[in-house]
Formats: structure tokens, sequence, C-alpha cells
């Protein structure tokens, strides 16, 4: 039986489809990692398209000689209950650089023998370091006692462990959902920080991803003309699948799913091309019947929580402020800030707020008309859904 995943499986490649061109354009923005020519990369696109997929195929594809991190900064920030912190996210990248060096692979033995036995000292559950350990020559910090040691000791571990093993050529240190980073006390400080180790470095590449509006102020602060980064992190967005695309997508990893043309175009728009839609739409889809427009339309609307899943994790996490600003947006079909300031109902300064914190988390967009829009058509969807079926919003 052939599944569709909604979640992150565990055999990437067999699950995997495509993104031949995204892959060739990743692989040679890092492939200068072995050159001394630190990558550096700002991955977006929309909540679902697959970033995470594409970029743990990615290294998971990387050979031997070149070591990799990925750390999940909306984990960090589920384990501390909404809080997050730079040593939090620096502890993190610490553990994902031991959990690398800890692999058991005969390539690595050499240098394994060398490095994980100092890391295994540190108790990194905890996160009480000996003043007296050190790794590859640079001391271990106890935490709580001085923050600028801790983060000198993490952000130069990768260059180190380059430094002094001829078996390897470079390091690539993925950080997703960045811009949940916008939640530490001092974020703007904070890139700066990855910035200024990163410059002096030349085998370490560091690729930062998330799903946020291309214009929030979280790209700004990171990568605008006066953000730590200045321009100098490649930008890729990935894009949805195409039509024909993902009509290939389905023939080849469903259970023999099949539509009229019209019931085709109905999915299409539906699912936008967005493979968590077109897994999750699929999956609740009947495989022995032709499926028209009407087939689609109603799967939807019974199926809708389970389809969007995805949303209700993320509408029980925003303001009251939020959701209604969201709702405003769907009813007016969008607004421009003028209309929003004198009719939302919130004072200036809060509706500024809702609005950072919502392009930040890639649920609104500035357009060419210069209205402020909802960035995804299935959160529209469920939404009205919602309405239609129980005369209010969600709560």
């Amino acid at each position: 039986m052939k599944i569709m995943p909604v979640s992150m499986p565990k055999d990437i490649d067999k699950y995997f489809f495509n993104r031949v061109r995204d892959i060739n354009m990743i692989n040679t923005q890092l492939s200068t990692v072995r050159l001394d020519i630190p990558p550096q990369l700002l991955i977006t696109g929309y909540r679902g398209v697959g970033k995470t997929f594409l970029l743990k195929k990615v290294l998971n594809d990387q050979s031997d000689d070149i070591l990799t991190s990925f750390i999940d900064i909306s984990e960090i920030v589920g384990r501390q209950k909404g809080n997050l912190t730079e040593e939090e996210v620096l502890k993190a990248i610490l553990n994902s650089i031991n959990e690398t060096m800890s692999k058991d692979k005969k390539s690595y033995k050499k240098w394994i023998d060398k490095i994980t036995g100092h890391v295994k000292g540190l108790q990194l559950k905890n996160y009480d370091f000996s003043r007296d350990a050190n790794i590859m020559d640079i001391p271990v910090p106890v935490i709580h006692d001085n923050y600028d040691k801790l983060s000198k000791f993490v952000m130069e571990l990768p260059q180190k462990i380059v430094d002094e093993s001829k078996d390897i050529k470079g390091y690539i240190i993925v950080i997703d959902e960045f811009q949940l980073l916008k939640k530490v006390k001092k974020p703007d400080a904070f890139f700066w920080l990855i910035r200024s180790f990163v410059q002096k470095q030349f085998n370490v590449g560091y690729v930062f991803t998330g799903s946020v509006s291309k214009t929030s102020d979280i790209i700004n602060m990171i990568n605008g003309q006066e953000g730590a980064f200045g321009g100098r992190l490649i930008q890729i967005n990935i894009e949805p699948f195409t039509a024909d695309e993902t009509r290939r997508y389905i023939e080849e990893k469903s259970n023999n799913l099949k539509f009229t043309d019209e019931g085709f175009e109905r999915f299409y728009a539906c699912t936008r091309g967005i493979p968590l839609y077109i897994n999750s739409l699929s999956s609740v889809l009947p495989n022995n019947t032709i499926c028209d427009e009407e087939i689609i339309k109603q799967t939807l609307k019974f199926n809708i929580d389970q389809v969007a899943m995805m949303w209700i994790y993320v509408w029980g996490r925003l303001s009251d402020g939020e959701k209604d600003f969201i709702i405003y947006l769907l009813e007016h079909e969008g607004s421009n800030r003028s209309d929003l300031d004198n009719e939302l109902g919130y004072a200036k300064s809060s509706i500024t707020r809702f609005i950072d914190s919502l392009s930040n988390q890639g649920i609104i967009e500035f357009n060419r008309e210069r209205k402020f829009v909802l960035a995804d058509k299935m959160l529209e969807r469920w939404l009205k859904i919602k309405y239609e079926t129980n005369g209010f919003y969600p709560l």
C-alpha cells in the first residue's frame, strides 16, 4: 500500500519526489564549502511546501567528508513553552554537533575517537559543563557563568573540527524555523553574533530556512541592507508543484487515485501544488472512484480539519488580537494599513505588532496592491468552512 505522508518519514528517499532543480541549486551553493568559500543560504517558501523535507534530503546526500547538523528552532520553543533564549539556541546547536560527531561511521573513526571522548564528558542533558573540560583545545565554559564564552565555544567548534581533521572538508549547519529567533530578547544582536563568527570561517556553511513572508521584518533583520548579513545570504524560494508535477506526483505516489479533468482542476486549486495539502487531501479521497469536482468539494468540506490540520495547531497559538486581524482580512479580502488603523478596533501599536508577528509566521503578506492579505488559501478555506458549519470562527 502506498502512503503519502503528512509528517516527516524516517525513509526520506522512499517518499521524496522531484525537486531536482532545487536540489541542484542548493548543492551548487553548498559545494563551495570545500573551496574555503563558506556558503550562506536563506531558504523560504509557503508552509507545507516541503522545505524541511528537501533540506534533510540534501543533508542526507552529502558525502562522508562533509558533516551536517540540523537544528529545529520550533522544537526548542516547544520545550521552553513558548519562551526562547540565546543560550537555549546555542545549547541546541552544541547538542546537534555532538550527535553528528557521535555517529558510528568507519570513515569518521580517526576523528571520532579524538573528539567524541571529550564531548561525551559533557553533561549535555543538564548543560552543566566542567571548567576543566575542552574540545580541540577550545575551553568549555560553565553556561550560567559566561554567555560570551559559551557563544565563542559553540560558534567556533565546527570550523575547529574541520581544521583538526584531514578527512573532513566542511561542515553544513541548517537552522530550521529561523523566524522564531525573533522570540529571543535581542534577535538583531543574536544575528549579528552569528555573523561575527561566520565571516571569520571558511569551511562552515549556514542555511537558514522558514515559512516567512518576503516582506517580513525578520527577513530585513537578517538579510536586508542594514541586516546582519547585509544581503550576503543567497535567497532561494521553494515553489509549490506545478499542475503537471502534481499530476505526476499523484500517479507515482498515490494508491491509484483518479480524477476527471474538472476534478483535477478543483484538486489543484484546493492544494495549490503544496505537497502537505496534496498528501492530506489525497488521504481522504476514495481510491476506487474517479473523483469529479463535486467529490473533491464535498470531501474537503467534511474533512477540512484533517486536510488543514497544520492550521488548527497554528490557530491555537495565536493571540485573540491576531485572530481578529486574520478574520478582518478574510472578511474584507485584504486591507490597507489605513483601514486597519481605523476599523479594526485596536491601537496602532498593537496593529503593528500583529503585522510583524503574522508576517514573520508566513500567515499574511503585503501584495502588489499594497494590501495585507492572507498568504495561504487553505487557511481561508478552513476558516470559511468552520464558520459555515458552526456559525462562528474557531476560538
